[in-house]
């Protein structure tokens, strides 16, 4: 329940930044015809392989260490850049006990609060490093973020929580991060950075900015097909 309670404030998010993903690179597109190659957009001298890898940070938030599960889905261009859409969220809501809010305007409430936090983003990496194994690349995330609380209503069984916090601020994250293949198809990274809320409200940038430790995992899912179909691929694993 608390995981769905979450994800609904994104999907209005992940709306938002696919079509502003899509129509900031539609017109480059359109000046460049490709040519669609199992994994890889070929267009002349450029290379499009998709990109996808599970981004998990730990960070603080509201003076605590917590966990932010995340996803991001894009491409790798030309080697040399990535670009996609990340999305974020706290893995579990962080309670808080002894917050007394206003009676006379919440009645029901409990001193129980539940506290939530997401964003969605369009990302931007330039790959400054790349061997076969190994790449180092500074992504750079701006998005929309959403915090939310909810305190628990009085003699309520099972629990019932109602939000009486849903505010939304613009986000940025930068970041180093360096990725290791393990395998051909499958590798790791790891990384820091900062993340920033834009707003004014000196609350909630003290409560949720700060640094963040990053760990992924990529999977090489063109590769693998390749793999499969025994097809060639031009990935430079065989490179000495």
């Amino acid at each position: 329940m608390e995981r769905i309670e979450l994800l609904q404030p994104l999907c209005k998010q992940v709306a938002i930044f696919i079509t502003v993903f899509l129509l900031s690179t539609s017109a480059a597109l359109a000046y460049c015809p490709l040519v669609i190659s199992s994994d890889t957009l070929k267009s002349e001298n450029k290379k499009w392989k998709f990109l996808f890898a599970l981004d998990s940070r730990t960070s603080r938030a509201l003076a605590q260490k917590t966990g932010l599960g995340g996803l991001k889905i894009g491409a790798t261009i030309n080697k040399k850049h990535d670009v996609g859409i990340g999305i974020y969220f706290f893995k579990n809501p962080i309670l808080r006990g002894g917050v007394q809010l206003p009676v006379e305007v919440y009645a029901d409430a409990t001193d129980t609060t539940r506290y939530n936090f997401s964003y969605a983003s369009i990302f931007y990496g330039p790959i400054w490093y790349r061997n076969k194994r190994l790449t180092i690349s500074t992504p750079i995330h701006y998005g929309s973020a959403t915090v939310t609380a909810a305190y628990k209503v009085k003699d309520t069984i099972p629990t019932v929580w109602k939000n009486y916090i849903n505010r939304q601020s613009a986000i940025m994250e930068v970041s180093c991060v360096a990725n290791y293949k393990l395998l051909r198809w499958f590798g790791i990274g790891v990384g820091g950075g900062y993340r920033s809320l834009l707003t004014n409200d000196k609350s909630v940038r003290r409560a949720l900015n700060g640094p963040v430790f990053i760990f992924q995992a990529k999977l090489m899912l063109g590769v693998l097909f390749k793999l499969a179909i025994r097809k060639p691929i031009d990935d430079g694993w065989n490179e000495r």
